[in-house]
């Protein structure tokens, strides 16, 4: 156990030791107090706050209830007051009961407008109807509360203040007969616009149709219409395209949805979930949600939400997520990526607005992880169109703390409900914890001035309240337009004003443009006015086009740039501003690179996923002919072919853009299938399959023998000739591949490519794989199907040093073929007990090769002489003692240099270390060259270091082309994501930026042992973490005490050190070329 691990255990072992001990903040300035407990609540799980600092808490008596449990019959919704000001609830009071499976509740937000809804303006049935008057109801302070049970959205009303609901209106019904208790509705979030998001699971899988208050009313005023007819949404235009106008469906996974908070205009916002079981809106309108993860696609996410986006999870396609066509992480062309990893089943987040904690916590996300014992915070990073974080523990508790909902009240304060056990059976246990700064305010928030307050729900309010006067109204663009004050009260403003949506123009009018409110800005209020403009709500009539930019000379639009270089900002203004004014010919659909100012990226809109997936929800909404323009593309027409830079990317999205216009475009998957582009038929196949275009079989399975084939586009073929045939998705990543894949290795008629991208998947070690038919691929004509052959072949049973030995010696072999043969000797040698024989005949064998061979030999023989320094020293004098060679002796030297630990074997012959690079800068400059050879060998050079034991062993962790660990990230298409800097950055500086899902993890076990590693597969109370040497380690999840996130990666430092120089450079000219 190194030094850090003993740190971790002297910090985290006490926690462990007690599951009852209360939990405790890692931030000395943050306390966290029991602020109540059973009997005053059991098994909480929705919590909000209210104006009045009174706690709401809904106890659940229904969820998973024993048989002999006697407790309330039913879940219940209370209101807890601390009275005396002691810090503990004394006062607890029923608001409404009779639920089952309620999750979520919020208090209306004190600036959001009353909601007029009475229950007989509807066919609806209203549990204890009032019949009180809607004046009666504006006047009073009374609250109404939004409450979410799995299968319904209810408003709460007390008409007459007495702490009690009167009146139940149910905005959104969910048909389904799936009951699993929190997979359904669950998680309120309110925009500055008065829109309202809420969350749906994945239901296992189960049909479902989804009814709004306002839906529902009118489909039973329609006489005489069948049961079919009503599953028709009557709410125009689905945000989601690609469905139907309808809120049904089943199997795709989980969702988000969007509404007015009287349940009126219900729509689907965003898809590709397994659980967002939380949401929130942070100041700057940015939706956030957390998702639970699938049984083996860990780890449990945090995701930035727009509208229309697709997170990739398809419940259809197996509980686990492994199949080809579900994406965790934005894998798939189209889908988003997450923003962070979170801990086990998160279940509650919020941004938090307000000056009480410490100042760096103004605008983190805080969440909840139930499975973890933790409260995490994250801080927000911008990348491109969205964001990257980390976990930053804030409250650690025992194994009997288990946080679920999390509120912001008035004075700062964060309150979350706990539901103790890890039970998910009903207990009788629960806590509510109060979380506060250490030195509290003294002055409550709402006696300052409401439109500087750090309190958003005051901010809002006063914001709100200036907008019902003309006096207002001015106070409001002044605020807009001051420099000096915060971007907070700015925003809030342009919201306030954007209510009234004839208010915009003047914003944008005034002379000089310089001096207009917004223009300049450079910031998330320019965003967001840009944003907004985009949209349908507002009208552009009157608004001076040059807003966010400033000339157009020979057909290009230059766009202001900003005077601090905030480069992601810019782009997302002037992204949005596109959108809106669409300044572009209606051919460009997809593209503006001669509309991008010249520093910008040219193909960031279609390059970054989350522009993109903006791009193509709002244009083809604003195009009336975009499906006569595809039709166009696909017909060849000069004006609808665009000059993107990647001609590959420009097709993918072209038929990603299709589908979302036309599901049923058979036209465009037929084009797709034969385009010349990989990642165009990758695309095409899944359109073709998850739409159950059967008739196109023939054409999917004519993939397989396209040029040029990819590993994905192989496997992603195979699933989709699965899912055409009728097999089920689910099954596809339990089978072997090996029984996909051997019967065309077997046939003779299968194309060598074919056989090429088979050989990779299956199993070397499968038994259907024979010597013989491992020997006969190897007398293939094809060079590609021998190399791959003997790859295979290097990794299997039959792999005998002898061959390989035979194979490398063999001078009427190519150089590449022998030099792969050495490759496997170096493996051979790690895996067979009788090494030394080996040895010594690789050693034999040196002195008679060419030098590039000689290269790959002392390569393959590193390890060896690490460990025997007489076997070092002999291949120093061995090769120096050689006459020069002609080509190749640097490297030959460089190779001899990393013969013993400290580079310097004990000869009597001497070999030069000076050129070597000692630190980062020294590398970095040393691999601006690139080397002498031609790029195809440098190439073939880099594959063979990168798999290669006797280096940096790349291959033990990371997938190239369905070859290697699976561990770390897939590289089959870095090269496509990562410039060659980014690549030397990730070498060098390994920490400096780690994906969100490949975070690494400390885990003490209920032992008092420390595991280190990322998770790799959490399924069927099994957690599995991979270290950095590509090994796995299983836990019992249920024996991890406490996981802790670490901010360093698990790739080992100094990789470089096990690398020449060359080496170096050739492994980055194999990556480069990995996708490209």
């Amino acid at each position: 156990m190194n030094r850090l691990y003993s740190l971790v255990c002297i910090l985290i072992a006490p926690a462990a030791a007690s599951a009852d001990e209360p939990p405790r903040s890692l931030d000395p300035r943050i306390k966290i107090e029991l602020f109540a407990e059973q009997p005053q609540v059991r098994t909480p799980t929705g919590v909000d706050v209210d104006r009045q600092g009174r706690v709401w808490v809904i106890e659940s008596n229904t969820h998973f209830r024993p048989d002999d449990y006697d407790g309330h019959p039913s879940d219940r919704l209370l209101i807890m007051t601390d009275t005396d000001g002691d810090g503990r609830a004394d006062e607890v009071k029923t608001f409404a009961d009779g639920f089952t499976h309620a999750m979520s509740v919020a208090v209306r937000p004190v600036w959001m407008d009353r909601v007029l809804v009475e229950s007989r303006e509807t066919s609806i049935e209203s549990d204890r109807r009032s019949e009180e008057s809607p004046s009666t109801l504006d006047s009073r302070p009374s609250p109404q509360v939004f409450l979410a049970t799995r299968r319904e959205i209810l408003l709460l009303e007390d008409t007459d203040g007495d702490d009690q609901c009167d009146r139940q209106t149910v905005l959104v019904r969910l048909e389904t007969e799936g009951d699993y208790p929190h997979n359904g509705l669950a998680g309120f979030a309110f925009d500055a616009l008065g829109w309202m998001y809420f969350g749906f699971g994945e239901n296992l899988g189960a049909p479902y149709r989804l009814e709004s208050r306002e839906f529902r009313a009118e489909s039973q005023e329609k006489d005489g219409e069948s049961g079919d007819d009503a599953d028709t949404d009557s709410t125009p235009g689905s945000p989601l395209s690609a469905r139907p106008a309808s809120l049904s469906g089943g199997g795709e996974g989980g969702n988000l949805y969007r509404m007015r908070p009287d349940g009126t205009q219900l729509s689907h916002w965003a898809t590709g979930f397994w659980n967002p079981h939380a949401s929130c809106v942070d100041a700057f309108g940015r939706l956030f949600t957390v998702d639970n993860d699938p049984d083996s696609l860990p780890p449990c996410r945090l995701l930035h939400i727009i509208e229309g986006g697709d997170y990739g999870y398809r419940f259809r396609n197996g509980r686990k997520g492994l199949h080809p066509f579900t994406a965790w992480n934005g894998e798939i062309p189209g889908t988003l990526p997450m923003v962070a990893g979170t801990g086990e089943a998160p279940s509650g987040i919020l941004a938090y607005e307000h000056d009480a904690f410490p100042e760096e916590y103004l605008g983190n996300l805080i969440v909840t992880s139930w499975g973890d014992h933790r409260i995490d915070r994250f801080v927000l990073k911008p990348k491109g169109a969205s964001f990257e974080s980390i976990a930053e523990p804030l409250i650690q508790g025992g194994e009997n703390f288990r946080p679920v909902g999390i509120a912001l009240a008035p004075d700062g304060s964060l309150y979350c409900s706990d539901w103790v056990l890890r039970d998910y059976n009903l207990h009788g246990q629960g806590r509510v914890w109060r979380i506060s700064a250490v030195e509290e305010q003294t002055a409550p928030t709402d006696q300052k001035n409401g439109s500087a307050s750090a309190y958003i729900h005051e901010r809002r309010a006063k914001a709100r309240e200036l907008n019902r006067t003309r006096e207002g109204w001015n106070v409001l663009t002044d605020t807009l337009s001051d420099v000096n004050a915060s971007a907070r009260a700015r925003i809030e403003a342009l919201w306030a004003i954007c209510v009234l949506p004839d208010d915009v123009g003047p914003l944008f009018k005034q002379e000089p443009p310089e001096q207009a409110p917004i223009a300049y800005a450079f910031d998330e209020v320019a965003i967001e006015a840009a944003r907004l403009l985009a949209s349908p709500r507002f009208s552009l009539e009157g608004i001076p086009e040059d807003t966010f930019w400033f000339e157009r000379t020979d057909g290009r639009t230059y766009f202001r740039s900003p005077p601090n270089g905030e480069v992601d900002k810019t782009q997302l203004i002037h992204f949005h501003a596109a959108l809106a004014w669409n300044p572009f010919p209606q051919q460009d659909l997809l593209y503006y690179e001669e509309s991008v100012h010249v520093n910008e990226d040219p193909e960031y809109y279609v390059t970054d996923p989350f522009a993109f997936a903006s791009e193509i929800h709002y244009r083809l909404q604003a195009y009336d002919s975009a499906q006569e323009l595809l039709i166009g593309v696909l017909e060849h027409e000069p004006g609808c072919i665009l000059s993107f830079t990647n001609l590959e990317l420009r097709e993918v999205y072209y038929l990603l853009a299709a589908r979302r216009l036309n599901p049923e475009f058979e036209d465009y998957v037929t084009y797709g299938l034969s385009n010349e582009y990989p990642e165009v038929r990758r695309s095409a196949v899944q359109w073709a399959a998850e739409e159950g275009m059967t008739d196109l079989r023939p054409q999917v399975e004519a993939v397989l023998q396209s040029e040029p084939m990819t590993t994905d586009l192989f496997l992603a073929t195979l699933a989709a000739l699965e899912m055409l045939d009728g097999k089920d998705p689910k099954d596809f990543d339990q089978t072997p591949a090996g029984q996909y894949v051997l019967p065309l290795l077997k046939d003779a008629e299968t194309p060598a490519s074919v056989k090429v991208q088979a050989l990779r998947l299956v199993d070397p070690a499968d038994e259907g794989l024979d010597q013989p038919l491992l020997e006969q691929l190897l007398t293939s004509d094809d060079r590609a199907l021998r190399l791959e052959a003997l790859r295979t072949l290097a990794a299997s049973p039959y792999a005998t040093a002898d061959r390989l030995l035979a194979l490398a010696g063999d001078d009427d072999e190519t150089d590449i073929i022998r030099a792969e043969a050495i490759l496997g000797l170096a493996h051979a040698v790690l895996r067979n007990g009788d090494s030394a024989k080996t040895v010594d005949a690789m050693f034999d064998l040196l002195l008679t090769l060419t030098p590039p061979l000689q290269i790959e030999m002392l390569r393959s023989l590193r390890a060896a002489a690490l460990r025997e320094p007489d076997l070092a020293e002999a291949l120093v004098n061995g090769v120096l003692e050689q006459p020069d060679p002609e080509g190749g002796w640097a490297e030959i030297e460089a190779q001899l240099a990393l013969l013993s630990p400290d580079g310097r074997p004990q000869s009597s012959n001497e070999v030069d270390r000076s050129n070597r690079p000692q630190t980062d800068d020294e590398w970095r400059t040393a691999l601006q060259h690139e080397g002498d050879d031609g790029e195809a060998q440098r190439r073939a050079a880099g594959r063979r270091v990168f798999f290669h034991p006797n280096g940096p062993a790349c291959y033990k962790c990371h997938t190239v082309n369905g070859r290697g660990g699976r561990i770390g990230p897939d590289l089959s298409n870095i090269g496509r994501s990562s410039s060659r800097e980014k690549l030397i950055d990730s070498i060098l500086e390994p920490s400096k930026e780690v994906a969100p899902q490949f975070t690494t993890w400390n885990m003490l076990d209920t032992g008092g042992v420390v595991h280190t590693g990322m998770i790799v597969h959490e399924n069927k109370g099994k957690t599995v973490l991979g270290d950095a040497d590509g090994k796995t380690t299983e836990l019992e999840t249920i024996d991890i005490d406490l996981r802790t996130p670490l901010r360093t990666s698990v790739m080992p430092e100094k990789l470089e050190d096990r690398m020449t120089v060359q080496e170096f450079r050739d492994l980055l000219a194999f990556l480069q070329s990995l996708g490209s």
